[in-house]
């Protein structure tokens, strides 16, 4: 792809944290029963007719987890529709990433585990409507080689599905895999030495109806043992492009989906959230902006330090509205005594100031606790999300809130 070279300038970016500027409503609250049990990473994504879907880790008809179906309804409440409960073998067990959806209507998404019986490294599966219902399919089992094992981040859908595993690989650290919508073997750069272990979701950079260049993060690995950001280059090679460590201001320990940006000058830019360190200690909201593409030189930039009631350990990646604006989860933080999850706006301003607002503050009870994943946006600007604990039974919620 590029020249392989990158040098990293470090700018804060200042942010002043405000109060509390919105209302939550929970759609859904699980039982843990056959409805499901603590959706955990995995957020929910809209179809066109505004319904919800996502996954839940445990639950479902053999506490295996499920995919489920929340839909509106005119007077209010929302109706959940469990799609498919997972049995372990040879299906999967334990979904964690989030799904994603194809313009048929088709729902892709993987499980962490299970699948092959005599690797259990998951799958990698698709969800299809029908007028009789819907039909399940594994396009993919890990077998736990070089082909990668226990996929546990989102996946990443353009023409083909793009993906990580933790474990497996060449390296015994994690792979990134492309694989067909309709199945089979997939193509898989390993993991190795200093590019990074743990990979998260990834970030695609497209466009003319192509994938320009494939980013994405390792929560651990690199030189310093804290995390890399890292390109797919090609023929499958795995190469580190900025590298973590305890003294930066951005942080470490990244976490969650890649954002990525082209603007109208060609200018790439990728958003991302660190879950540890930062002048905090908390975590923090970093971009890193391509200054001379023909070197790909990246410019790093914080653009919000967690400090605690601002939010704690964010463990999602950000979205982004058309005006500019970045939305994003962190599990913990909130006001003193609560502890129970934040979800935070950053609005952009004169002088490269980034200001920060505290949308809601989760309080551990019925309105949810620990939000692990990420949020999603319709289009009036409601978030919608899930936390893998709290509510009437301590199995998790999906919410949305309205600024």
């Amino acid at each position: 792809m590029r020249a392989r070279s990158i040098v990293v300038l470090t700018l804060l970016f200042l942010s002043i944290s405000s109060a509390q500027a919105a209302t939550q409503k929970v759609l859904y609250t699980f039982t843990g029963g056959l409805d499901g049990s603590q959706p955990y990473q995995a957020g929910v994504i809209f179809d066109p007719a505004g319904n919800l879907y996502g996954v839940t880790q445990y639950g479902g008809a053999y506490n295996q987890g499920t995919v489920f179906q929340l839909t509106p309804s005119p007077s209010g409440p929302w109706t959940e529709t469990v799609l498919y409960s997972f049995m372990g073998v040879p299906d999967g067990e334990q979904p964690q990433g989030g799904l994603v959806i194809d313009g048929a209507g088709n729902l892709y998404g993987t499980t962490s585990f299970g699948g092959d019986p005599n690797s259990g490294c998951g799958t990698v599966f698709e969800l299809s409507p029908s007028e009789s219902g819907w039909t399940f399919t594994v396009l993919h089992a890990f077998a736990g080689g070089k082909d990668g094992c226990s996929p546990q981040a989102d996946l990443s859908l353009y023409g083909d599905i793009y993906g990580t595993t933790a474990g497996g690989g060449s390296g015994s650290q994690g792979t990134v895999f492309v694989l067909s919508t309709s199945g089979g073997n997939d193509s898989v750069g390993s993991f190795a030495k200093n590019t990074g272990m743990y990979p998260g979701g990834l970030g695609l950079f497209t466009s003319g109806g192509a994938v320009r260049a494939i980013y994405g993060t390792t929560y651990l690995g690199g030189k310093q043992q804290k995390g890399n950001i890292f390109e797919l280059t090609w023929g499958n090679h795995i190469v580190a492009k900025h590298v973590f460590n305890t003294t930066n201001k951005a942080g470490y320990w990244p976490i969650g989906d890649l954002l990525t940006q082209i603007n109208a000058g060609e200018v790439w830019m990728m958003y991302g959230t660190t879950s540890r360190g930062g002048g905090g200690g908390r975590g923090a909201v970093y971009r890193l902006t391509e200054s001379q593409a023909s070197y790909d030189v990246w410019e790093l930039s914080v653009l919000h330090v967690f400090s605690g009631s601002d939010g704690d350990s964010p463990w999602a990646g950000v979205v982004l509205d058309a005006a500019g604006n970045l939305y994003g989860t962190t599990q913990w933080g909130g006001p003193e005594g609560s502890n129970a999850g934040t979800v935070f706006k950053l609005t952009p301003g004169a002088k490269k100031k980034w200001t920060q607002t505290v949308l809601y503050s989760f309080t551990g009870g019925a309105d949810g606790s620990v939000p692990t994943s990420g949020v999603v946006l319709d289009n009036a600007g409601n978030l919608y999300g899930t936390t893998v604990s709290g509510g009437a039974y301590n199995q998790g919620v999906v919410y949305e809130v309205t600024p």
